[in-house]
């Protein structure tokens, strides 16, 4: 079954996909300018890459999307300065380091080939979408590497990480979509609000004074800024299939810190990706596993 699928789109970058192939070189070009000091940096694809480490330009690239281009090479400079300060701003101690640390949700492609295997904890969460470690300093936010987190402890890190997530405040509003779905919609300035789908469940909990239904909950998050459900309670799960595939799409691609366009099933504790993705047409499409259109099926005759 189809319920939303997008227009084609046009020829873009295959390494930066939210830029064509000239705004994806422009970019590369003024990334290489920045450091034109260091000569042992090298910028190809979708990373720069130096002796230290690499760092991936996707979330630049989504950046710069969405801004005139005349303003691209002050971007730049504001990525790599915040990006050369989170790692001087890093505290010291085990304690502070842990008031610091939160699970984060980002996008699968989030590490690049080259720096994926320092991040060999990073575990998955569905398709899509990856769960990992973050410290938020005050001008940016750090992922935290193989090393680091060897260092502090992965358990440790991870149970600080999610008191930090589900005590991270948020702003909480309901809005019926197009087709008349309820959307819970969870929003805010926190660079961790779409990370909260990893505590769905109390975070529901929390918003709505009521459990999750035991089939479930659909959701999508767009952007880190924005995560938006509709727990599986009647007929109208139907309708928020299309509401919030429609809405998933719509703010993935005109929001900054853009995460993933595609719609999920919280079932259990366990997440399942309902989207698919053509590449080749750059089209979307959803597609529920049988279980769930059983759900769908049944709530929708209930409702009848």
């Amino acid at each position: 079954m189809k319920f939303f699928r997008s227009k084609p789109s046009a020829q873009y970058d295959p390494h930066l996909t939210a830029l064509t192939v000239d705004q994806a070189d422009y970019l590369r070009g003024l990334v290489r300018q920045y450091h034109a000091d260091l000569p042992q940096v090298t910028v190809e694809g979708d990373a720069l890459r130096a002796p230290q480490g690499s760092r991936p330009l996707h979330n630049l690239a989504e950046l710069c999307r969405r801004a005139d281009p005349r303003e691209w090479p002050r971007l730049v400079e504001h990525h790599f300065r915040a990006l050369d300060g989170a790692v001087d701003a890093t505290p010291q101690g085990s304690d502070e380091i842990l008031r610091s640390a939160y699970l984060r949700l980002v996008a699968d492609d989030a590490f690049p080939p080259a720096a994926a295997a320092s991040f060999s904890y990073v575990r998955p969460v569905a398709a899509g979408l990856l769960e990992a470690l973050a410290l938020d300093l005050p001008e940016a936010v750090r992922m935290l590497d193989d090393p680091f987190v060897a260092e502090v402890g992965l358990e440790r890190l991870r149970a600080a990480g999610r008191a930090n997530l589900l005590r991270e405040p948020v702003e909480y509003d309901t809005a019926r979509g197009q087709a008349g779905a309820v959307m819970h919609i969870v929003s805010g300035e926190s660079m961790f609000v779409a990370s909260k789908a990893l505590v769905l469940d109390e975070l529901a909990r929390t918003l709505t004074g009521r459990e999750l239904p035991p089939e479930g909950a659909l959701f999508t998050v767009p952007s880190r800024h924005y995560l938006v459900f509709h727990p599986l309670l009647d007929g109208g799960a139907v309708d928020a299939v299309n509401d919030l595939a429609a809405f998933g799409l719509g703010a993935y691609q005109d929001n900054p810190g853009p995460l993933s366009p595609r719609l999920y099933w919280w079932y259990q504790g366990t997440v399942t990706s309902l989207t698919v993705i053509d590449d080749a047409t750059r089209s979307f499409s959803v597609a529920p596993p049988e279980e769930l259109m059983a759900i769908l099926r049944r709530l929708h005759a209930a409702g009848a």
